[in-house]
């Protein structure tokens, strides 16, 4: 019988499931079991929740953000950083997200993994903001392609219920207003009334 240690060793930093089941050629419900031990013993950690991607503790003892970007692409590959990190990283708020949000195309059901809140969005919505979206891999944020971030903020108020900056704490240069009205525009959402009037 072939030791954890000595599988482990076979297996990348970042592996999934069918991928453990091809090498070892376990059958499902076999590799599963293996799977749970190895995470009780601290061997693997999990992505997330029902999440099919497992970091290896014995190549990477501490699971760094590009791991975890890696899993989250993997799991939902239209990934796209959004809402407060965007604003965050752009400096238009000074609170820091506890975790990351990230927009993806809407499914009937998301796997949780840790570290991202996770935000459905329709097909649509990926088409409109898409023009904006600067590919380079130099223009990505932890990673990630993201909203620019007037759309981001303004993405934000398409959920009434949702987070919303408080108005003292957002930080907006006079050039970038103009865009915001803009994003708005494009998204067909009504932007506070208070963020208004400083717009105009």
């Amino acid at each position: 019988m072939t030791s954890a240690v000595v599988r482990l060793r076979e297996l990348p930093e970042a592996f999934t499931f069918a991928g453990f089941c091809k090498l070892t050629r376990l059958s499902n419900r076999a590799a599963a079991v293996w799977l749970a031990r190895w995470k009780e013993k601290g061997l693997i950690e999990a992505a997330g929740e029902r999440a099919r991607v497992y970091f290896n503790k014995l190549k990477c003892n501490e699971v760094n953000g590009s791991l975890r970007v890696a899993a989250l692409l993997f799991e939902y590959p239209s990934a796209m950083l959004c809402g407060e990190s965007v604003l965050h990283a752009a400096g238009w708020i000074t609170q820091i997200p506890a975790r990351l949000s990230v927009a993806v195309l809407s499914r009937p059901s998301y796997v949780s993994l840790h570290g991202f809140e996770i935000h459905g969005r329709p097909l649509s919505w990926f088409r409109n903001v898409h023009p904006a979206v600067d590919p380079a891999p130099d223009k990505r944020i932890y990673g990630l392609r993201a909203l620019p971030a007037p759309l981001a903020l303004a993405d934000l108020y398409r959920d009434p219920k949702g987070w919303h900056p408080d108005m003292d704490d957002l930080d907006i240069s006079q050039e970038d207003l103009a865009s915001v009205a803009t994003a708005a525009m494009l998204l067909g959402v009504e932007l506070p009334a208070p963020l208004v009037r400083q717009i105009n």
